[in-house]
């Protein structure tokens, strides 16, 4: 398959050039080896889901781990209106995603569903499922900004926040490590819980570390995928040159970094007629983002 520079959506190796973002991971990754829960909060098209894609994917290469990856994106309204859907929801989600790779797991939360109707159930039906495994449970929650304002999910977060202390104590099983992902910081989020309140700092997810991740782009991260693109095309570049000038117009910025090389690739060099990335190529492809009407309502935003 002919990789592309991505723009939109998550980004995947086999299809896509992407950053190296080893180092990141790897800080990451020590997090959840420390037992930590947090949130990954960054803008919109800053990498989140990939990051939570790779994530999962380098957990469950492992014996010791057992990646679990659900969205809070597309699953309907209806899910937050009520305790007893809410938490046969989430159970039932957790099954989905294991039943291809782990039936056995899979048909023991199918058991436990439908008596999944309160939070208090729900915590002792993860107890069950972290004892009944073999693997340190790791849960992956994106888009969880569809959520934030929610009594029901400040709820799910206060029953997390319990099993985790509780957990210290050696009094409860739960997972190794929960991390959320969405562009709100639900640590710091000012909620508003029903219509006719006043805002207010309330959020459970107090027992969260700080992500200090650098999620944007280095220069030595964007030289990797430039070469990789050179090598792949034919393309004569100095590659460290331009990553560095790339990294100039867009300070990493992951989807200005996409969209730039995307457009060199796609509209300039073809138009040049010659397998060759100079200086002037990125120049011309920052105009076309800032000048030359291509801008987005996120770069607008911006």
């Amino acid at each position: 398959m002919r990789r592309k520079f991505n723009d939109t959506g998550l980004c995947i190796p086999e299809k896509h050039f992407m950053a190296d973002t080893s180092a990141k991971m790897a800080q990451i990754l020590k997090l959840v080896e420390e037992g930590a829960y947090f949130t990954i909060n960054r803008p919109r098209q800053y990498g989140k889901t990939t990051s939570i894609h790779s994530l999962f994917l380098a957990l469950n290469k492992r014996d010791d781990y057992l990646a679990i990856q659900i969205s809070f994106e597309g699953i309907g309204d209806a899910v937050f209106e009520n305790e007893a859907v809410f938490c046969q929801s989430f159970v039932d989600d957790l099954a989905y995603r294991l039943e291809n790779t782990h039936p056995e797991y899979a048909d023991f939360l199918h058991k436990v569903t439908d008596t999944s109707v309160s939070f208090k159930k729900l915590s002792r039906a993860i107890t069950q499922f972290v004892k009944n495994c073999r693997e340190k449970i790791v849960v992956l929650i994106d888009e969880i900004d569809k959520a934030s304002n929610n009594q029901l999910f400040l709820s799910f977060l206060g029953m997390l926040r319990d099993k985790y202390l509780d957990a210290d104590r050696g009094l409860d099983h739960t997972f190794q490590s929960v991390i959320l992902a969405g562009v709100h910081d639900i640590k710091s989020l000012k909620l508003k819980i029903s219509p006719g309140s006043t805002g207010k700092y309330n959020s459970p997810w107090n027992i969260a570390i700080d992500f200090k991740v650098e999620m944007s782009f280095t220069p030595r991260e964007i030289e990797p995928m430039l070469s990789e693109y050179a090598q792949e095309r034919g393309v004569a570049m100095d590659a460290a040159e331009i990553a560095g000038q790339i990294y100039y117009y867009t300070s990493g910025y992951p989807y200005l970094v996409s969209k730039l090389c995307k457009f060199v690739d796609e509209d300039i060099l073809p138009e040049k007629g010659l397998q060759q990335w100079e200086r002037a190529d990125t120049d011309a492809a920052f105009k076309m983002i800032t000048y030359g009407g291509y801008s987005t309502t996120l770069f607008d935003s911006m």
